[in-house]
């Protein structure tokens, strides 16, 4: 886990119009986030889910320790929400915003007494931080359960996300396949979903598929 330390400041009082990335990670006062350092590399990159975003209304989000935070382009914090975890562990990875301004969290959620992978959940809420929907993508099982690697909003008002998941249960005493998986999520939490080749984790190729482009 990562800490996301930022401070806050009165960004109104120095004239700001919007906020930079810069100046957004000042936002927060007193927060040190804690959220999956695998998403770290998409802060600042415009265009993709990351613990740090900013927002189409000039403004900012952040989520991080189940909290999802808005601010307005002025810096100023204008709702927070806490998400209860489904069971004893949740990790959060990365906020998104599709164009309606509708807010995604991504989290991984963890059964103590299922598979011991994470199961992947995606919260939404709209502009004012209404929620709309709370959903498991899958189950607390090995199969059919994807992992997001790469959240990047589509200019039709979906969510697109990368990953891998395991469609075929292994051979005992082997370690099981994970094939390439896309997904796409609307603001009605309608997934549609296609697993593809099996990945080989040792070609760097594959590494390019959960990057920032």
């Amino acid at each position: 886990m990562k800490k996301l330390l930022v401070t806050f400041i009165s960004l109104a009082s120095l004239g700001y119009g919007q906020l930079s990335m810069d100046t957004a990670k000042k936002i927060v006062a007193e927060y040190r986030l804690g959220y999956s350092t695998y998403f770290e590399p998409f802060v600042g990159k415009q265009g993709y889910g990351a613990p740090l975003i900013l927002t189409r209304d000039g403004g900012a989000s952040a989520f991080g320790d189940n909290v999802v935070y808005k601010f307005d382009k002025t810096g100023k914090q204008t709702w927070k929400k806490s998400i209860k975890p489904a069971f004893e562990e949740m990790e959060s990875q990365g906020v998104a915003e599709d164009i309606k301004g509708n807010l995604y969290a991504f989290m991984l959620s963890y059964n103590p007494k299922g598979y011991r992978g994470g199961c992947e959940r995606v919260v939404c809420y709209d502009k004012k931080g209404t929620l709309l929907w709370d959903k498991l993508l899958g189950g607390y099982t090995l199969l059919n359960r994807p992992t997001i690697s790469y959240i990047k909003p589509l200019d039709d008002g979906r969510v697109y996300m990368r990953g891998h998941i395991v469609t075929e249960q292994p051979p005992k005493g082997e370690d099981p396949k994970y094939h390439f998986w896309e997904g796409w999520i609307d603001n009605k939490g309608k997934l549609t979903q296609k697993a593809g080749e099996v990945i080989d984790w040792k070609n760097s190729d594959w590494q390019k598929k959960f990057k920032p482009e």
